[in-house]
């Protein structure tokens, strides 16, 4: 016992010691403080189970939300035929079909100044004109500018329409300036005059010439971005190539299977932390909650009572449910659905005008379980975080209840443990005494 007198039994001969006053203490402990840290054990088993059900339920309130929003069902796919076309569809881009052809690519333009034999040496005073996409400018050649220290002028002076750069392309004058367009298309080719001759190069900037389903198409760009609504196109190469854009029913399908899986997950669960073994005596920490056991009623209501205009039920879009309440998905039936008649299955799940679909409703009960203030979990967490402080209360006060009880007892059987040593003493000097008498007769 910390703090004990170690001279404790001392005086009563080994009877009331500190090995004692332990088991009085450890014996007032079991029935005292164990029960009060029992109930904390399982309290705390408890708020991890509820944080354990409340990742749960908002995991399947995101898929939920995901699954009732329009942009999923709207999302598109696309396919290439060929290797002279790419593209990213968007989910305003409307599913079609067709042939693209490439005559030509769209390109710029490229003008190459004579040569020199060295990029650092200084040029000779001058000007320079230049004028590209309906815009002039004139740049000034400084008798201390170089070939390097010029380009970065004709950079800075066109705001970057027409980029400068020194090529090294070998032999006595190496050194040669070259001028580029920024952008492609016809409105791009560069006009440039002055004390320093250019040659172009090729035929200069020129629009992208393609058909779509035999119709002429001209860009100045080969990244297409208004030619189909919602999709950019992007020209690599000239020849053919064959475009299929579809909604993308693997995506919908991918977030429907996993909205099953955490739906059976939540099943198993509660199930789990509910459910009392009577052969092993084995008890859930949720067992006998009603509260717990009953989550799962809200969204079972909304699955299996679920019935569309026409009479449809989730057994017609590849969903069906076992007597467990727990769901599987037919993937092809699903797609089928979503290829056959899409506006139905949206319709279904997300809803129609006023009308909420499935996956709406469940957001909304997902909502009021999981994050809504009087919700079943913010209420249950709200009640166990009251018990966790007032159990914490409880077994600090039957601490010091117990601490205070034992030093007094300490005491006491020290204040006993010295009457008895003395009145030993004083008995064996007294029997000393007669024995001594005795002698004597």
């Amino acid at each position: 016992m910390a703090g004990a007198l170690s001279t404790l039994g001392l005086g009563s001969q080994g009877v009331l010691t500190n090995d004692l006053l332990d088991k009085l203490k450890d014996a007032d402990k079991a029935s005292t403080i164990k029960p009060i840290e029992n109930k904390q054990k399982s309290l705390t088993l408890q708020q991890a189970g509820l944080t354990g059900i409340k990742d749960a339920i908002s995991s399947l309130s995101d898929l939920a939300t995901s699954l009732s929003d329009l942009t999923l069902y709207q999302s598109k796919s696309s396919t290439v035929t060929g290797d002279t076309v790419s593209i990213e569809a968007t989910s305003s881009t409307p599913a079609q079909s067709f042939d693209i052809h490439v005559n030509s690519l769209a390109t710029r333009d490229i003008h190459q100044s004579q040569g020199y034999p060295s990029k650092t040496d200084t040029l000779t005073a001058g000007n320079m004109h230049l004028e590209i996409d309906g815009s002039s400018y004139d740049v000034t050649i400084e008798d201390t500018d170089t070939l390097e220290t010029l380009a970065d002028k004709i950079s800075d002076a066109t705001e970057g329409k027409i980029t400068g750069s020194i090529l090294n392309v070998g032999g006595d004058t190496p050194y040669t300036m070259v001028l580029k367009s920024t952008q492609s298309g016809t409105s791009n080719n560069i006009t440039v005059s002055g004390d320093i001759s250019f040659t172009q190069i090729g035929t200069g900037a020129q629009d992208a010439d393609l058909t779509i389903d035999g119709i002429s198409v001209s860009s100045a760009s080969n990244e297409l971005t208004e030619l189909i609504e919602g999709a950019t196109i992007t020209l690599s190469k000239t020849g053919d190539s064959h475009i299929d854009i579809s909604q993308d029913s693997e995506k919908i399908t991918e977030k429907m299977d996993e909205f099953v899986s955490k739906y059976n997950e939540l099943i198993d669960t509660i199930k789990t932390t509910t459910n009392y073994d009577p052969d092993t005596k084995v008890a859930g920490v949720f067992s006998g909650s009603s509260e717990i056991r009953g989550l799962m009623g809200p969204l079972n209501d909304i699955f299996f009572t679920a019935i569309s205009d026409s009479g449809k039920m989730i057994e017609d879009f590849g969903l069906s449910a076992d007597r467990n309440g727990k769901l599987t998905l037919d993937k092809e039936k699903f797609q089928e659905s979503l290829s056959s008649d899409s506006q139905s299955v949206q319709d279904f799940f997300i809803g129609k005008g006023a009308e909420e679909g499935i996956f709406r409703k469940m957001s909304g009960s997902l909502f009021d379980i999981g994050t809504s203030s009087d919700g079943i979990l913010k209420t249950l967490k709200t009640n166990y975080d009251d018990k966790s402080k007032i159990l914490a209360d409880s077994l600090q006060q039957a601490q010091d209840r117990l601490e205070s009880k034992y030093d007094i007892l300490q005491k006491r059987f020290a204040s006993f443990d010295a009457v008895i040593g003395r009145l030993s003493n004083a008995s064996s000097t007294l029997t000393s005494l007669i024995d001594a008498q005795n002698n004597k007769n």
